[in-house]
């Protein structure tokens, strides 16, 4: 193949990228981070995401959080990021990070309504349980990394915050997030997301000190600077595989629910990048193609998770080690979940 196309489909597809997620999705989402890692105090967020955090209250607590937040695999890694610097445990803070994408509401309904709601039932129950087994068993294998080791102290300190003001910031921002990706009319799209900036810069100027939005803002920047590249570099590779892999391919290997049929789904949801909700969609015609369902469920389980870009940026948060542990549980865990799965089916 003309390196030419190559080169022009990996740009096309930043082109794509850029545009349909910048503006309303990463910059919110880099805003976000910044305010979890400048603004929420460790006192606040330790006690429930943090060392010695039941196991009990932190995975349910970052798991719900994570199925609010309908974002993509890159989207959610600057929150992701916000939540480990802002004092979280690696066990939950992995929890959040493979909920969020996986198996956030809109997904779920998306799901149901495109391809069938006994696919929705088992995305959903078996992303929640992958969340909270992956984020255990790394937090097991990592001890040393499971948070700040002062969350014990902060447990029991008598300082009190205005929660509030806390309440109300985050709303205005997520709300900026939910309006810029979700809303599809563009009059009520920017309408909305400008009345919810005009309110966020009200609560800001009411209930934070300029210091703290001084704050905030670098530490926005430093995730900005820090993540964006990589994103980029990923998603031109992911341009660049889409051209290279023929779609007719589904149809001749991916026909059954034999375990061998189950890794070519989840190495190409790995491979390939698609933005939240897309992985939908693209089901369905892999569906219509021929592909089983078991194969089928392994790919909505790991292709949200997984990608070029969002394994990348994950090293750089966490390290290689633990990315490598993450990204592997994350393939033997949808490979086990497909394959259930089409037993299940008996076809």
């Amino acid at each position: 193949m003309n390196i030419s196309v190559l080169v022009s489909s990996g740009l096309a597809a930043i082109y794509d990228y850029v545009l349909a997620h910048t503006l309303f999705c990463l910059v919110p989402a880099f805003f976000i981070a910044g305010a979890m890692a400048a603004l929420i105090p460790k006192d606040l967020l330790l006690p429930y995401l943090g060392k010695k955090s039941p196991k009990h209250v932190a995975y349910p607590i970052a798991v719900v959080t994570g199925l609010l937040l309908a974002v993509c695999s890159c989207t959610v890694l600057p929150l992701f990021a916000g939540i480990r610097k802002g004092g979280a445990g690696i066990g939950p803070a992995i929890a959040f990070l493979y909920t969020a994408p996986a198996t956030n509401i809109v997904a779920i309904l998306y799901t149901g309504s495109l391809i069938g709601w006994d696919m929705a039932f088992a995305r959903i129950f078996l992303s929640v349980l992958f969340a909270v087994v992956i984020g255990i068993i790394i937090n097991g294998l990592f001890r040393d990394d499971d948070g700040s080791s002062a969350a014990d102290t902060f447990a029991k300190s008598d300082v009190k915050y205005d929660t509030r003001r806390l309440f109300y910031f985050f709303s205005t921002l997520i709300g900026i997030l939910l309006a810029g990706t979700r809303i599809s009319d563009p009059t009520f799209k920017y309408a909305t997301v400008g009345a919810l900036i005009v309110i966020t810069i009200v609560i800001t100027k009411k209930y934070f000190t300029k210091d703290e939005v001084h704050n905030w803002m670098l530490e926005s920047w430093g995730f900005a600077k820090t993540i964006a590249p990589l994103l980029l570099a990923g998603v031109f590779v992911s341009g660049i595989v889409k051209v290279i892999l023929p779609q007719e391919f589904v149809a001749k290997y991916v026909g059954s629910n034999s375990l061998s049929n189950m890794f070519i789904p989840v190495i190409f949801g790995v491979l390939v990048y698609f933005p939240t909700l897309v992985e939908v969609p693209m089901a369905r015609t892999f569906l219509d193609l021929g592909m089983a369902k078991g194969p089928l469920l392994a790919y909505l389980l790991s292709d949200p998770v997984l990608s070029l870009p969002s394994i990348m940026v994950v090293s750089k948060i966490m390290g290689a080690k633990r990315t490598a542990v993450y990204v592997a549980l994350i393939i033997v865990l949808t490979i086990s979940g497909g394959y259930l799965f089409g037993l299940m089916q008996g076809k």
